[in-house]
């Protein structure tokens, strides 16, 4: 059986209790892999995501396709019946690292907006510059990462198209023997604005789980400080169903408040 499917959906659709990631995460994981439970090739997943409390919310969905070597080739993104987001990504070769990224934005007033980033790798294949053109073909921006000897990056830094710094520089101190992270922003002037501990890899979490936090034996996690979990799986081991409730203590009592539901829906490849 293959490992437990990891999609690095945006951070609305995964679920309660999650922290935003950094830029320098989205490098660290550009080429994370894709896996799925069971032994059929994995062509669409479509996921949709429910507010509970929120009856007025629309619901969110994601839809996402994969070639045969299980490399998501395209990635929509909706609210209700609108359109957000649309990513089209092409790799160097047949299951190899990402080449490019066509991102097609649509916000509330039909604002239309394309850009492209072109991912640049040195000569062991480490990740080292991320280039940002606009619709006509312009540089915007430039990222420009340092890598450890084992390919993880520990500094990021963005340029505009006139090397000019942007922002924060971003600085990565790995604990791989808790499988955690920190990343840190730092400041022109050297002064360190913020300091997130991260998951490093997210195929181990539940080797090293955090303090308070329980995982089912496909390594989903079931159960972290204030939230509990529930899932449904389909006949491969992939999720179907979850279900994110807040739970408090009252009177030495347990009280869960359903808050989210997630589901899954997925295309397999079926062989003639």
């Amino acid at each position: 059986m293959k490992p437990l499917l990891i999609l690095l959906l945006p951070m609305f659709l995964m679920g309660c209790g999650y922290a935003s990631a950094q830029n320098l995460s989205r490098a660290l994981y550009l080429n994370y892999p894709i896996v799925f439970r069971g032994e059929k090739i994995v062509l669409e997943v479509a996921e949709t995501h429910q507010s509970i409390q929120d009856k007025t919310a629309p619901k969110t969905k994601v839809l996402q396709r994969f070639d045969a070597m299980q490399k998501l080739i395209l990635q929509e993104t909706f609210k209700g019946e609108m359109r957000l987001s649309k990513d089209t990504i092409t790799y160097h070769s047949p299951g190899g690292v990402k080449k490019a990224s066509i991102l097609e934005t649509w916000d509330a007033n039909g604002s239309y907006q394309r850009r492209t980033e072109n991912y640049i790798y040195d000569t062991r294949g480490f990740l080292v510059r991320i280039r940002e053109f606009s619709e006509k073909g312009y540089l915007r921006y430039e990222t420009r990462i340092k890598n450890q000897g084992r390919g993880l990056p520990y500094l990021l830094d963005k340029f505009d198209g006139n090397d000019n710094p942007q922002g924060s520089s971003e600085e990565a101190e790995y604990l791989p023997e808790i499988n955690r992270y920190i990343a840190k922003k730092t400041n022109a002037m050297g002064k360190e604005s913020s300091r997130d501990t991260l998951v490093l890899d997210p195929l181990k979490v539940a080797e090293v789980p955090a303090p308070g936090e329980m995982y089912n034996e496909q390594g989903e996690l079931i159960k972290d400080p204030h939230h509990a979990y529930e899932y449904r799986y389909d006949e491969q081991g992939n999720w179907i169903e979850k279900k994110c409730f807040e739970v408090k203590i009252s009177n030495g009592k347990e009280k869960r408040t359903l808050l989210e539901k997630s589901e899954r829906k997925y295309v397999y490849l079926v062989k003639k």
